[in-house]
């Protein structure tokens, strides 16, 4: 079933991308691949009416297999991912530990265990992994990324129709402005991550998605990966230069990051920078 099959109720909420990939905005965005046999949604989300919504869209493609991707394994991405009626839910070998476990997970992403905090933006419940990838890799149709910086494991995903799901690799502009400090696990990483994107995935893709930001094309998604690269090493100099100066605390230099770029300062802020 093509997407045109699907009728003018579902598309009202939904963005068609190529002639298989619908777009779901959101913060994340959410990817859906129509294959011959299958549907795969890429990063469900969070929220119940958002899993409502997608389970309507599902049940309009009319397919017995749903395949859910889940490029990592942060909470706003995987919390609803058993609650759309997946058969199979894949992730990176990496990653798939701390889906699974939201103490581990809460480590990873705050660098302390929490279990519960009314400062986290999300939480999620435990999710099961039923597969677990290798990236780079091929499922189906589909050709999975690695794209490690955000988390170790994070993937991306190519369909064959010219559109690529880039997950939290860069960050829309509102989003830097707003929180300063773009969240990765390991900078160097990211910063080799965004290198390989621009030289060897945006040159060959019509649309660019990321989750938290705007549909790129190619002039745009390059622009974009270039600010989101100058402010990863502006940070990184912030933060040498005041390692110059004398010793301080991590919470210190946080805060002076985040009052350098006039951006937001809440716990929040304070927590995700200080990782």
């Amino acid at each position: 079933m093509l997407i045109k099959e699907l009728g003018d109720k579902p598309l009202k909420s939904i963005k068609k991308l190529g002639k298989r990939t619908l777009y779901l905005r959101g913060s994340p965005a959410t990817l859906i691949y129509i294959s011959d046999n299958c549907v795969y949604v890429v990063d469900p989300g969070v929220g119940s009416k958002r899993a409502k919504k997608l389970r309507s869209i599902i049940r309009g493609l009319n397919k017995d297999r749903i395949m859910c991707l889940l490029t990592h394994y942060h909470s706003d991405h995987i919390a609803i991912a058993e609650k759309i009626g997946c058969s199979e839910i894949w992730a990176s070998y990496q990653d798939s530990l701390f889906i699974q476990d939201p103490l581990l997970r809460n480590y990873m992403t705050y660098g302390y265990p929490f279990i519960a905090s009314k400062y986290f933006l999300y939480n999620a419940p435990s999710v099961k992994v039923t597969h677990v990838l290798n990236a780079p890799c091929k499922i189906g149709e589909l050709e999975i990324l690695h794209l490690p910086g955000h988390t170790l494991g994070q993937i991306g995903v190519l369909t064959d129709d010219s559109v690529a799901y880039l997950a939290d690799s860069f960050f829309g502009s509102k989003v830097l402005e707003y929180a300063g400090i773009p969240y990765h696990f390991n900078p160097l990483l990211a910063l080799n991550t965004l290198e390989y994107v621009k030289e060897e995935i945006v040159r060959d893709v019509e649309t660019l998605v990321i989750s938290h930001g705007p549909i790129l094309n190619r002039e745009e998604g390059r622009s974009l990966i270039e600010e989101n690269k100058h402010r990863i090493m502006k940070i990184m100099n912030i933060v040498l230069d005041e390692l110059s100066k004398s010793p301080t605390s991590i919470a210190k230099i946080t805060l002076k990051v985040l009052r350098a770029l006039n951006a937001n300062i809440s716990h929040t802020s304070l927590m995700l920078g200080m990782v």
